[in-house]
């Protein structure tokens, strides 16, 4: 039938679309058996799931297929160079399925035969089946439906309809299970209406830390130690590790740029002598043709001052751009609004003798009027290196991209003119004015990106294969590295819990090597999103606690800070003290008119408290316990010590609760189901054990 033909053709499509953009879906649409997955003797494994061997073909397999969604779903395949942080996030997917495949199992549950045919056969089937049997009034031809999943010649199509389906009821009956263990009660409820309805007023005085200095407490180094002994729990330490390494990163040779720029220039003399330079573009690249202004600062400087010495019609190229080497045809030029100035200039720098600096550029600027080369000049005397290094050239620049002085200086210029010395923050300056203009350039472009090449890649691979053979046979990583001119870095510490590696990235397989060897232990050639990595264990701290003497400066600081509190606390209490009873905090300003009463404003229950205290729960929490014209007992803040007058509160209104109650019971709850799958299958992770070997089989 050609509408079930037209369903069975259309069926990856089919699927794609409908995959729901969760964890849980991605996981069973990559099912084993949906994908006739097979594994043989010979493959080797490239991970181990709780004791679940994955190997070779099976993971390259699932790769594949994902890959073939990707490109369905976006139109655009996976780039070589992200080949492998791809990769990756297709094994922590497939190791997420794995691990709810066994937790499924263990649960008992399961779609039986019968509920798939029932979802086929019923009176509502699933939409990617019933939608190719709508006909153009929108109705559904049942009858049409049922002839075509009955008819053997279906029997393909129907049968990955079936495991589909399958796979979405097991998704549906997992999700239930776990919402099911979802519990609102009634307290967390009027909790958080207590927290959006409830609101409170208070006035304060505060007694700040910042009010008494360092130098103005006293501390012994037995009060230190005491301190160290109470608090021993806060410098517990877990096993960390550091490591040093060399990284021999993924990016393109100059090899790979010189193919690239010697493949433009065959394409470049072809465009020159074809008018159809779309047709050029077409037949070189994926890329449709367009016309773009190319304004000042959109290109390298090099490329920039070449390409505006053309006119229209004129073919520029290769020259360098910010994404690869590109051909340029010239279309027409444009007038701007802005003017833009074209200079070079000759810097010395005047932040040590002011005077040596002028008279040294005075001089400069003498011999450039006695007919001296203003280029020749500004390499063998300008301070600026980058552009000294082209005879003082700036390139193109508009207003606002120049320090005031300067930029006054080189607009108000006429071309031809050495402008100078002008004076910045930078030193002095002599300014040659090349050219003005508001001339826009609109031309079309043909870029290739240079791209690493395999045998780049093959020679990265190998360098680093080298590298940590040498090493491992000499025993001296840091000595090597420097005669191999290779760079050393440096991790900071991580442990054994880390899913990233400081400098390195995520890897796993890394943070396992470091935990499992030696201090001065030498890895193999570990493959990483950024290149291939090379690694010594450089240092080990083992699980304990910081000596004293480790956080001895630490330990001050909090001895100083706690001396404080107990000063300001006594002092509080003084001030509580003198407050008669009916009488709030202004009463305090009579006494003494350097005290300060603030009020915060209306706040809710457990959020942000206004009039400059900020977050602080203490005071919240305080203020809230609080009656009406009440003063509080000191009460220790994050700034300081408070002293609270509750100046108003709202009462629990019981019947706004109850009109609101079950809209904040499902709030709560969807807030719940949101994070419960994420949760549950992190819970899973935690417990696994997951044995990643694919750095051996992968670069």
């Amino acid at each position: 039938m050609a509408i079930m033909t037209k369903m069975r053709d259309n069926m990856p499509a089919i699927l794609i679309g409908l995959v729901v953009m969760f964890l849980i879906t991605i996981i069973f649409d990559w099912g084993m058996n949906y994908l006739g997955l097979t594994s043989q003797r010979q493959d080797p494994i490239v991970g181990i799931i709780n004791d679940k061997e994955i190997k070779f073909s099976e993971f390259n397999q699932i790769v594949d297929r994902a890959r073939e969604n990707q490109k369905a779903q976006s139109g655009q395949d996976i780039e070589d160079d992200q080949l492998a942080t791809f990769r990756d996030q297709v094994w922590e997917s497939y190791v997420n399925q794995i691990l709810i495949e066994q937790e499924v199992q263990k649960l008992g549950i399961k779609v039986t035969d019968d509920e798939i045919y029932n979802i086929i056969t019923g009176e509502n089937p699933p939409e990617f089946l019933k939608r190719n049997f709508i006909d153009s009034l929108g109705n559904f031809n049942r009858q049409m439906y049922l002839q075509a999943i009955m008819d053997p010649r279906n029997k393909e199509a129907l049968a990955q309809a079936e495991e589909f389906v399958k796979q979405q009821r097991l998704q549906e009956k997992l999700i239930s299970y776990l919402k099911a263990t979802i519990i609102v009660p009634e307290n967390e409820i009027k909790k958080r209406f207590y927290e959006q309805n409830v609101k409170a007023d208070a006035k304060f005085v505060l007694l700040d830390l910042n009010s008494i200095k360092d130098n103005e407490v006293n501390y012994t180094e037995e009060d230190l130690k005491n301190y160290y002994k109470k608090n021993i729990d806060q410098f517990k330490v877990e096993a960390q590790r550091k490591l040093k390494y060399v990284i021999f990163r993924r990016q393109p040779s100059k090899t790979d740029s010189q193919s690239v720029f010697k493949s433009l220039i065959a394409i470049a003399e072809e465009a020159k002598r074809d008018t159809d330079f779309a047709g050029i573009i077409k037949l070189y690249t994926n890329q449709n043709y367009s016309e773009r202004a190319i304004l000042h600062g959109s290109l390298p400087y090099e490329s920039e001052v070449q390409l505006y010495k053309h006119k229209a019609g004129d073919v520029v190229g290769p020259v360098l751009t910010y994404s690869g080497y590109s051909i340029f045809k010239i279309v027409r030029d444009s007038i701007g609004n802005d003017e833009y100035v074209h200079a070079s200039h000759i810097l010395i720098p005047a932040s040590v003798d002011t005077n040596s600096a002028l008279k040294k550029v005075n001089e400069i600027l003498q011999r450039i009027k006695n007919g001296e080369d203003f280029a020749k000049l500004a390499k063998d005397y300008s301070q600026d290196p980058i552009s000294a290094a082209r005879g003082g050239d700036l390139g193109w620049f508009g207003k606002g991209m120049m320090v005031p002085p300067f930029e006054k200086a080189a607009f108000g210029g006429k071309v031809g003119d050495v402008i100078g010395p002008v004076k910045t923050d930078y030193g002095y300056h002599l300014i040659k004015i090349h050219d003005k203009s508001k001339r826009i350039i609109i031309a079309s472009e043909l870029n290739m990106p240079v791209k690493l090449s395999a045998q780049t890649e093959e020679e990265l691979y190998q360098a680093a294969q080298d590298f940590a053979y040498i090493v491992k046979k000499n025993g001296n990583f840091e000595k090597e590295a420097e005669l191999m001119k290779y760079q050393v870095l440096e991790t900071t510490p991580f442990n054994n819990k880390a899913e990233f590696i400081p400098g390195i990235g995520m890897y796993k397989q890394l943070v396992k090597f470091a935990f499992d060897n030696k201090v001065g232990s030498i890895s193999d050639v570990f493959p990483t999103s950024q290149g291939y990595v090379v690694v010594k264990i450089s240092d080990a701290t083992e699980e304990g606690v910081k000596s004293f003497d480790e956080v001895k400066q630490q330990i001050i600081q909090n001895v100083i800070k706690e001396k404080k509190f107990e000063r300001l606390k006594k002092k509080a209490e003084e001030l509580r003290n003198k407050i008669p009873q009916g009488q709030g905090l202004d009463y305090l300003r009579t006494i003494d008119t350097t005290i300060v009463v603030n009020q915060t404003g209306l706040f809710n229950y457990g959020q942000f408290v206004g009039g400059g205290v900020g977050r602080d729960f203490n005071f919240n929490f305080a203020a809230f316990k609080l009656k009406v014209g009440e003063v509080s007992q000191p009460v220790k803040g994050n700034r300081g010590y408070y002293l609270i007058e509750l100046v108003s509160k709202q009462d629990f209104d019981k019947t706004a609760f109850d009109v609101q109650k079950n809209s904040i019971r499902n709030q709560i709850l969807q807030e719940k189901q949101n994070m419960i799958i994420n949760n549950w299958v992190n819970e899973l992770k935690k417990k696994a054990k997951i044995e990643d070997l694919r750095y051996k089989y992968y670069r």
